[in-house]
Order: structure tokens, then sequence, then C-alpha cells
């Protein structure tokens, strides 16, 4: 099967980006509903739909089976107030949650955030179901959610399969990992589960924006991006947190519009997509001649002023490719061409910034926006990074797992989260050493 587009070197007359990202370009801020998108998650991470959309027609299931077994029918208006008119029903199980995928009708954005999540879920599924102490009303709740619900994980069944390959394949690792960790702890699930979808979000926001540029490189790996937490200060001297922290990422933003679009556009129409990083590796020099012509055919077709040559590479005819498509982008081409693609270009890296990693930016004075964890985060993170098969994690060690998931911390900052977790009293200390500190889970 071809990777590349059959009616190349023809251009396509936009450009279009529907994989890899949910943003797009007419989005604005306010874009994304987490009670909605939970839905979605948990469809993908179970594998599992809903026969109807109409949580009234499940609650009059649940009135049957109830009415059958109580002997006061004037009991079911107090099951009803208890668990159908707040969100003591979404309580019970995880897989309840299965409801709020349809909750939001008229927005698709939040099905494309359900999709982010479903390329970092892959093939992955949670079989085991979540074992929750529910008492006798609950029991029968979730005795007749299993007949309200269908399962499927192949083409054509129930639930679609990722139509992309991952692209940052050691955070779809971890992403795996983590839900199945806390698919053992389902209170703790259900309590932490849009925070969880908020820090995954980020941070493949931020690892995706920060790899882009290193495509040649092969599959990326965990990139430097330093954090500080939320309680301590943020001076210009610390150069770790300014240059590879906020400073990074917003100069990387502008770069996910061209560059996954790039990318996208020239492959086949309907096929599963690659990653950027993997057509690289995938094309070969057959490729060469076709992918000269587009680059002819592009920069005429969106009156480029860029010079080019004569690629002698597919790998360097890809770059030449991915650097018009930024071209077309910059404050001076739109300048040239009296058109608006640098404003809808600086418009979508500020959605993304607000819609995505909002929540983990802050400003500080003469230092700027950085970014930043508060101890809610730092919580969560510390219990997904011990994991499901150990009880605490040597401090390094932790630190350690921070990075592999995109989190750094500068020793100033390391020092104050061990501070942290001494307040909270998760901190086994041996002695003065820092390597002799374990950390605990709070769970």
């Amino acid at each position: 099967m071809s990777l590349l587009r059959a009616d190349l070197p023809k251009v396509n007359a936009k450009n279009t980006l529907t994989s890899y990202f949910p943003i797009r370009t007419k989005d604005r801020s306010d874009i994304f509903d987490w009670d909605t998108i939970l839905g979605h998650v948990v469809k993908y991470t179970y594998r599992k739909t809903i026969q109807s959309e109409s949580i009234d027609e499940f609650k009059e299931q649940c009135k049957k089976r109830f009415l059958a077994k109580l002997d006061e029918d004037n009991f079911w208006p107090v099951l009803e107030s208890m668990y159908f008119k707040g969100e003591e029903l979404y309580k019970i199980s995880p897989e309840l949650l299965l409801f709020k995928a349809h909750k939001q009708k008229g927005t698709s954005s939040n099905a494309r955030l359900g999709e982010l999540f479903l390329n970092l879920l892959q093939d992955f599924s949670l079989t085991e179901k979540p074992q929750t102490k529910l008492n006798f009303i609950e029991r029968e709740i979730a005795i007749a959610f299993e007949s309200f619900v269908k399962q499927g994980k192949n083409k054509g069944t129930v639930v679609g399969e990722s139509k992309e390959e991952p692209y940052l394949p050691f955070l779809s690792k971890h992403f795996q990992d983590d839900l199945a960790f806390l698919n053992t702890k389902p209170k703790y699930l259900l309590n932490t589960f849009k925070d969880f979808l908020r820090l995954y979000s980020f941070l493949y926001t931020t690892q995706l924006a920060i790899s882009l540029s290193e495509w040649k490189s092969g599959e990326p790996k965990s990139k430097t991006c330093y954090f500080i937490m939320d309680n301590e200060k943020a001076s210009e001297e610390r150069r770790m947190v300014q240059d590879y922290g906020y400073k990074q990422l917003i100069n990387s933003l502008p770069k996910l519009f061209p560059y996954l679009s790039a990318s996208e556009n020239l492959q086949t129409k309907g096929n599963t997509k690659i990653p950027l990083w993997q057509l690289a590796q995938e094309l070969e020099f057959k490729n060469l001649e076709v992918l000269n012509e587009y680059i002819l055919e592009f920069k005429k077709h969106r009156n480029i002023d860029l010079q080019v040559g004569e690629a002698s590479t597919p790998t360097e005819a890809l770059q030449t490719i991915i650097d018009l498509t930024f071209e077309q982008f910059t404050r001076r081409q739109s300048q040239l061409n009296g058109d608006e693609k640098f404003q809808i270009n600086s418009d979508y890296a500020k959605v993304t910034e607000n819609a995505l990693c909002g929540h983990f930016i802050q400003s500080r004075g003469r230092a700027g926006r950085v970014l930043v964890f508060n101890q809610d985060y730092i919580v969560l993170l510390t219990n997904l990074a011990i994991g499901q098969n150990q009880d605490k994690l040597r401090f390094h060690q932790l630190m350690n797992a921070f990075e592999e998931r995109g989190v750094y911390f500068d020793k100033q900052s390391q020092q104050v989260l061990i501070e942290f977790y001494e307040r909270i009293g998760n901190v086994d200390r041996m002695s003065d050493s820092g390597d002799a500190v374990y950390v605990r889970k709070t769970i």
C-alpha cells in the first residue's frame, strides 16, 4: 500500500489537518467539555458503548428492576433522586461515565480530543472490571448497566480503532500503564479522572510540539521540559526553567499545524496515518521524483517567496516541503501574499495554549510565564509514577519516572518537592542524603 497520495504532485487547495491533534483552525476558547470527553475515553478504554444515548431509558430499566424487588413502590422516587438527579450515578463505576459522552450535543471537538486519547491507547483496553465496593442498590444498578452496554474492539464492531499510528510511543506506553493502575483503584480513578486526562493531553501537547523539529532523529523520546511548583519563586537566573520551560513550549506551538499538515497532506486519504518521523524513515528513492515535482507545484500554488533547490534524497525533499509549508504561515509571507495565514496559525497556537496547557501555566512577574504543577497534580503524578507493583520509590527514581513522562524539575524545585512530600507525610528518610529519601503513594 502506497504511503503517498496517488495524485501527487497535485497540491491540495487548502492545508488540512485531521490527524494527531484535536484543534482545528476555526476553533476558539472553551472548546472542550471534559465531562463529555470522559465518556469518549471510557468508551475507548473499556471498548464499550451504550445501546441508547438516553439516560432516561436506562433509568426506566433500573426502575422496572427495582419495582420488581421492592415491597414499597413509593421507594423508587427516593432512589431516583439519590442516583439520577446528581452525580452519584457516576460514582458507582467508571464505566457509567459512558453516559457523559452524550450529554453535550453539537460539538465535534470533544470527539476529536477523545480520539487523541485513542491514539495513546492504540489496541490497549481494560478487560478487568473495576472492583468497586458497592451497596445493594448500587449492585443492582451495575447489573442493569451490564445489560445496557455493547462491547467490542475490532474494526467494524462497536468501538473503532485509532486512525493513526502513535506519534509518541513512549508516552502512549505510560498512558496505558497509568490507566491500568488507576483501574485497580476505581474510587481514586473516579475522583481524578478529569485531572488525569488534562495532565496527559498537556503532556502530549508539549512533547509533540517540542519533538516536531527533530523528526529526522526517528522515534521520539522524552524531551526536556522544566516545571516549578506553583508555590515557589521563579527567578530569571534559573536557566533551565527559563530556557526549557514555557519559552520552549511557546516557541514550539506554531510548528504544530504546519508540520502535521505537511505530513498529512502527503499521505493517502483514508489510510491509517503515520507520524512525520516514521514517514521520513519509510520514504524511498523511487518517491524522489514526484516529491521534487510536488515541491515546485506547492511553491507555485502557495506563491511562496523562498529559494529552494532540487532535493537529492527523500529526506531532503521532505525537509523542503516542511520548510515551504511553515514559510507560508510566517508574517513576512502573509504580508507578501496579502492573506491571513500568519494570524490563523498564531490563533491556532494561542487556542492550543489556552485549551490544553492553561492549567499548567502561570505568570511570575519579571520571570515571565512559567510551567507549573500544583499540589493536586503532583500527588496524582507521584501515585502514577510509583504505580501498581510498589509502595514507594527512592526520590531520584521518582524524578526519573517523572522525566520519562516529560516532566522535569531542577535541583531547586526538587528540594521544594521533598519538603512538600514531608509536609503531607509520605516520605521515609533513611538519612540526610537525597538518595536515602523514599516517597510513598498516597493511596
